[in-house]
């Protein structure tokens, strides 16, 4: 934890009170009037300068009460000790109106700091119950998904003829899970590469033959969900007809950042049977095309293998320094096709 959020939690928390705060307070008297005492020999004329920002700590970490305490017993600390004559409460007018606006000024500060305090709590009460509800909303949703998912299974397990449909329609409803799931992980702010190609591409990694390469950033929410179907549609197309679909085949997905925030992937696939495009355009099609996330998706379908590149705007790089490779871990193969 940095200073800052230490602090952050600190004002969020609820204000000192009792024998804890009476103990600060009394701190909070003693720390300056020792500091003043210290440096008296050296200054002249600066009474209350050194009880100010300890008056500001107890407005921030104090009940409003113990705050005016330490500002009052202030005020009669640095007139008795260290206005002339010494060692009198109040000598003399102008050392009252001295004092008049030290505690005027003191106030003033102790109403700010309560205020920011409160200001504070309050944000990080509403960062509380955004959380809560994003997490129940992210359990119902994974709930919905698998009772659609239960529905799908149910309604065409006695229909043969829908086996290849239903094994697609599965693939695609378990791609948007891992993107809730990913959602879910980000706190709804966005999403990481290489995590999220990790996740959607590990299942179809079974030879090893799937390669990342590109600097760690943060990709936009309204970019997640259709680049981890975009992913799922290419690596089921080349588990079935492509550059996975054998043993020597390879593909690597790369990203770089261009102009303006934006960022573009490349699909490159390698050392698979020829390519045949396809003769008509299906869901996965539909997929694999422009969309809110997604601005623009290019597939050229070359005889050593297809490519594809997508670009994406309102991009932010994870600074770590260099770029990363990795390879995808091994997981069991899937065999759905992209139509």
């Amino acid at each position: 934890m940095t200073r800052l959020d230490f602090i952050k939690t600190r004002l969020a928390a609820p204000p000192h009170r009792g024998p804890a705060a009476a103990a600060y307070a009394v701190l909070w008297v003693a720390a300056p009037t020792a500091l003043r005492a210290a440096i008296d020999p050296l200054v002249s004329g600066t009474t209350f300068s050194a009880y100010y920002p300890f008056v500001l700590l107890a407005s921030l970490f104090l009940d409003w009460r113990f705050a005016a305490a330490v500002a009052v017993v202030s005020a009669m600390a640095g007139n008795f000790l260290f206005v002339e004559p010494r060692f009198t409460l109040l000598p003399s007018t102008g050392e009252r109106f001295g004092a008049f606006l030290f505690m005027v000024s003191a106030m003033l500060v102790i109403a700010v700091g309560n205020a920011l305090r409160r200001t504070v709590h309050e944000l990080h009460n509403a960062r509380e119950r955004e959380a809560h509800l994003n997490r129940e909303l992210q359990h119902r949703v994974k709930n919905t998904l698998a009772v659609v998912q239960g529905l799908v299974t149910q309604t065409f397990r006695d229909t043969p003829e829908a086996k290849g449909s239903l094994t697609k329609l599965q693939g695609r409803l378990k791609a948007l899970a891992k993107a809730n799931d990913l959602l879910r992980d980000g706190e709804w702010d966005g999403c990481l590469l290489p995590d999220l190609a990790v996740r959607a591409l590990d299942p179809f990694n079974g030879n090893g033959g799937i390669s990342l390469v590109g600097p760690e950033c943060c990709l936009p929410q309204e970019s997640c969900v259709p680049l981890v179907l975009a992913l799922h549609e290419l690596a089921t197309n080349a588990v079935k007809h492509g550059a996975l679909s054998n043993e020597r085949g390879t593909v690597e997905l790369s990203w770089k950042p261009c102009s303006r925030g934006g960022l573009i992937l490349t699909w490159i696939e390698k050392g698979g049977p020829a390519v045949v495009p396809p003769t008509h355009r299906g869901l996965g099609s539909k997929l694999l095309r422009p969309q809110l996330g997604l601005q623009s998706v290019a597939l050229d379908f070359m005889t050593e293998g297809l490519n594809a590149i997508m670009t994406m705007s309102d991009v932010s790089l994870v600074d770590t320094g260099s770029s990363n490779r990795n390879s995808v871990s091994p997981a069991a193969m899937h065999s759905t096709a992209i139509t």
